[in-house]
């Protein structure tokens, strides 16, 4: 399904047919931004049918404005072949290597360039800050190492020098893009552009069996696979020129001389890449890179102007931050003249002669001017009007293209019947119109509703070249913002305008095939001495992996029979006899079932190989789960004789809302989420436990359970400790569940009193499905018509007065609790009762880990640290743990970074005011919050990543590591600066402190 067509549709548009029909060298167009994807399609489709097969770039001022601009180019024109060219997430001169994967995005994107063959039509989409980066030849002419499943090649040593050549970093076991791992003759080794590690078994030299695995536990899963393309780690490779470059380059940079010893060893190292511009001398734009017959077209080019000098002068400031902090012992950056990134004139010259379009929502003739509402767009300051912003594409003719936006509709859960009175009027106007979601389920409901308000509504894959009176067409396509013509009498209404918001729908990875087993033992990980216990002999010491040799038995004669060779786990076990040499176990790799690892706190005795002295600890321990048994049984007596109510299982719902998750569970998420299901469609209450950090998935968790209730008509209760969180868990529970019809309601102390008579209400009446509130929802006045779940966040913060009250909620309804630091096992029992208990105790996978800096203070390093996250669009959180000088602070910062829109937030405002600052900075209102340890828990703000503690030789061990918790909560790469007052010596204990958190 796709929105192929609907530049047809906009032909009959005056405006519109004549850019297509003026659609030459260097071209200007002027349209408002919800109509430049169909404008593009549509110029992009008269090009080839012209006969104009070159590839397109098209270069927007963000990384978010290209990602929606590639996929609804995709979406209208699906036979195009689109992609992203992304930029890296450091700096040029940083010493910071961008990560595998940006590598291998980069990789696949410049290979479709380099054999793009005019068979297809190519979108190539970039930031500005990637367009601007130079690209190596290496990473331009770069090619994949194949290998095949059952051809005979190359040595699996070759490979392996090969793969160390192609900047990839040999490991003991595999954990991340751009790593791979020998063991006998098994290659494990995760590609930056594959979505899974992968595991290829060697015989000899031929390639006997490739297959996926996880690197959380390391075993295979899924199909074998036919073949694999093993892309470069990074884009400055180890090669033999490089390495005597490197070697040279010695005398020169004496302060960069551990750097370049480990590049001229063949060693990658973190940040080599900052040393291209000496490395590899040839660095061409991407501009340069278009095949013959591209073409270049600037989005926004006054957004894009704006950018590329915001980017320019971050780099000056960090450069020269950099550098200051290198008198103080820090690492000295790499001399660069240019700071590593192109100016818009050099980018364009470098495109010669390829035609440069500009496509912007500003008119240049007065005349024109009613094309647009009126002033700059969102996100464009009234600046970016003037100056070097016209510069880009200012000899070209502007040419109108007329359109409007979707008239203003109430936002929340009222969108949808305005949305719905909107495409009445159209429809009775004559109008064609067409309604877009990213999903199936989403469309259909979309077609439920309009036929609920009498509107004759039709799903398509393809938009029909004749529409019919009175329909609207409906289509799974990508979301943008929708748009109307009046000249075409067209109306496009996306999902956001339909339902009030948009639905996630990242490209989620590849899903392997989960395991859930006991405790069972990994050898990679383990080192000389760790303990492990056997099921029959006890705990043992592990000592190493060894190979020997051992008759196959197989064969006819003596002669015929050979060795092969296998692998053991060598564990050392207590002399049997005084005075003799430990005890050894040789245990074969194929026996690991019988190996679990020792858990307890303590190092432990070792045990006797045929001891009593395993088995007597065997027995003593079955006593005691007998004797906890028997108290468990008197405790949950009266909670298994209370009726409860058994879920049905899932729904065809239920499964559309989990593929919507646009992130890959965890094992531990899984194996959580079927015992919380598990636990509902019993008759008996569910009372569980779920244990786990922060970001860790609990809330996913959470509206699982929910939705489940939901679908049997129950009602659902998520009791938070702070009026923050009740925000928090409503945007989120609004995301997951927009377009399904359940009607969620918050209930804190931000609601009016008419806002909280209503909830109430409806509670009562059973029309409000999901109450997300503070303690007011433990209330005598909040009554339920039939409470089905209650989910309790943070349930250690929740005082002892509301004991009571949570357990009168606890009475014949399921309870799922969930904390990231549970209270201690005596209070945890005064207050619910021994129950079951899930534990998150695996990351997401891909998570970056924060990048630590600890120096001396400086405003430069500040400027540059603030205007590095504004650049991709994130959010600053700056510690300075002093109310009387923190406004101060905060002004300064507002000084030095003039962009940064700053807010304050500590202990001496009122509850309410300190809410409401902190609900803005999550809102994005603000881009950087000055503010005491008030943040070091109980905030979860994906969009901020990165954070400056300002005198943090002056917090505690455990506080620097809370507060650098702080970011790193997104797939975007995070950074903490611990800073210190560079006049002051730092004392003894300070100085360790500060060497543990780096």
């Amino acid at each position: 399904m796709s929105l192929a067509g609907l530049d047809r549709l906009l032909n009959d548009s005056a405006s519109f047919a004549r850019a297509l029909d003026c659609f030459g060298e260097s071209t200007g167009f002027a349209t408002i931004e919800a109509l430049r994807p169909a404008l593009i399609a549509g110029l992009l489709r008269r090009r080839w049918q012209a006969g104009d097969h070159g590839a397109l770039l098209l270069i927007a001022a963000t990384s978010r404005e290209a990602d929606t601009l590639r996929s609804a180019i995709a979406s209208l024109v699906p036979e195009a072949v689109t992609a992203e060219f992304s930029a890296w997430e450091t700096l040029p001169h940083e010493r910071l290597s961008p990560s595998a994967e940006t590598v291998g995005r980069r990789a696949a994107a410049l290979r479709l360039l380099r054999e793009h063959d005019g068979s297809r039509p190519l979108v190539m989409v970039a930031s500005v800050r990637a367009a601007l980066q130079p690209v190596s030849s290496h990473a331009a002419t770069a090619e994949p190492l194949v290998l095949r499943a059952g051809e005979v090649g190359e040595s699996l040593d070759v490979i392996t020098a090969r793969l160390v050549e192609m900047a990839y970093t040999r490991v003991d076991m595999v954990t991340r893009r751009g790593e791979f791992a020998v063991r006998g003759g098994i290659l494990d080794v995760f590609a930056p552009t594959a979505e899974q590690a992968i595991r290829v078994d060697f015989f000899g030299d031929e390639v006997d069996q490739i297959r996926r695995f996880a690197v959380s536990d390391q075993r295979s899963a899924g199909e074998a696979l036919p073949q694999i393309e093993l892309w470069p780690a990074r884009e400055l490779l180890l090669t033999d020129e490089v390495r005597e470059r490197a070697a040279a380059l010695l005398p020169r940079f004496p302060a960069l001389s551990s750097l370049l010893e480990k590049i001229s060893q063949g060693i990658a190292v973190e940040g080599m890449e900052s040393l291209l511009p000496q490395l590899l001398p040839d660095l061409r734009p991407l501009t340069a890179l278009l095949p013959a017959g591209g073409s270049v077209m600037v989005v926004s080019p006054e957004k894009v102007a704006s950018r590329a000098v915001s980017l320019a002068e971050t780099n000056r400031e960090f450069l020269e931050a950099a550098w200051a902090a290198a008198t103080a012992g820090a690492d000295a950056p790499v001399p660069t003249d240019n700071h590593g990134m192109l100016t818009m004139t050099e980018l364009r010259d470098a495109a010669g002669e390829r035609p440069w379009h500009t496509v912007t929502g500003f008119v240049a003739d007065l005349d024109d001017a009613a094309v647009e509402s009126g002033g700059a767009e969102p996100g464009e300051s009234e600046g970016a009007q003037n100056g070097a912003a016209m510069q880009v594409g200012d000899d070209a003719s502007q040419i109108v293209v007329a359109g409007a936006a979707l008239p203003r509709l109430t936002p929340g859960g009222d969108a949808t019947a305005a949305i719905v009175a909107y495409l009445r009027d159209k429809v009775a106007a004559g109008w064609r119109t067409v309604v877009t979601a990213q999903g199936v389920g989403l469309v259909e409901r979309a077609r439920d509703v309009l036929a609920e308000a009498g509107l004759a509504a039709r799903i398509v894959d393809v938009l029909p070249n004749e529409f019919d009176a009175g329909v609207i067409y409906l289509t799974v396509a990508a979301a943008w913002s929708g748009f109307e013509s009046a000249e075409s009498r067209v109306a496009l209404v996306s999902e956001a305008e339909f339902f009030g918001r948009t639905v996630s729908q990242h490209q989620a990875p590849s899903k392997l095939a989960k395991r859930r087993g006991k405790n069972v033992v990994d050898p990679l990980p383990l080192q000389h001495g760790d303990y492990v216990v056997h099921e029959t002999h006890g705990i043992g010491q592990f000592v190493e992996l060894t190979q020997r040799l051992v008759p196959t038995g197989v064969g006819r004669t003596a002669a015929e029979r050979g060795k092969a060779l296998r692998e053991y786990l060598v564990l050392e076990y207590a002399s049997s006899k005084r005075g003799m040499p430990r005890d050894k176990l040789y245990v074969p790799t194929d026996q690991l079932d019988q190996l679990s690892r020792y858990v307890g706190g303590e190092a432990p005795s070792l045990s006797k190989m045929g001891g009593s002295d395993w088995a007597a600890a065997k027995k003593k321990a079955r006593k005691a789960v007998r004797d906890i048994a028997v108290e468990l049984v008197k405790l949950y007596s009266a909670r298994v004789a209370s009726p409860g109510h058994a879920f049905s299982p899932d729904t065809p719902w239920q499964h559309e809302l989990e593929e919507a998750f646009p992130y890959a569970e965890t094992r531990d998420q899984l194996t959580t989420i079927d015992e919380v299901k598990r636990d509902m469609e019993r008759p008996v209450p569910m009372d569980r436990l779920v244990s786990g950090d922060v970001g860790f998935g609990k809330t996913e968790i959470a509206v699982r359970a929910a939705f489940k209730a939901v679908q049997d008509g129950k009602q659902v209760a998520l009791l938070v400790p702070t009026t923050l969180l009740v925000n928090q868990h409503l945007e989120t529970f609004q995301d997951r569940f927009a377009g399904f019809p359940v009607q969620l309601r918050p209930l804190s102390r931000f609601q009016t009193e008419k806002e909280s008579r209503e909830t109430v209400d409806g509670l009562a009446a059973g029309t409000v499905d999901v109450v997300i509130g503070t303690h007011r929802l433990l209330t005598d006045q909040v009554r339920y018509k039939d409470l089905g779940l209650v989910i309790i966040d943070e349930e250690q913060r929740f005082g002892v007065e509301h004991k009571d009250s949570l357990k009168k909620l606890k009475t014949g309804v399921d309870i799922l609790a969930m904390s990231a630091t549970p209270i201690p096992r005596t209070l945890e029992m005064a207050v619910t009762g021994i129950r079951e208990m899930s534990t998150l105790a695996t990351p997401p996978e891909d998570r970056h880990p924060i990048l630590t800096f600890v120096g001396p203070r400086s405003d430069k390093q500040i400027a540059a640290a603030i205007r590095r996250e504004l650049l991709r669009e994130g959010q600053v959180f700056f510690v300075h743990n002093r109310v009387s000088s923190i406004s101060r602070v905060a002004a300064q910062i507002a000084e030095l970074v003039p962009d940064a829109r700053v807010a304050v937030a500590h202990g001496k405002l009122s509850e309410h005011q300190l809410e409401q600052v902190v609900v803005d900075f999550w809102e994005r209102k603000y881009d950087v919050l000055v503010s005491t340890t008030i943040i070091e828990t109980g905030l979860d703000i994906a969009n901020a990543n990165t954070i400056i503690i300002d005198n943090a030789d002056k917090y505690g061990l455990s506080q620097l590591h809370q507060l650098r918790g702080r970011v790193g909560r997104s797939r975007e790469r995070a950074y903490a600066y611990f800073l210190f007052d560079p006049d002051k010596p730092l004392t003894e204990h300070a100085h360790e402190r500060l060497d543990t958190i780096e």
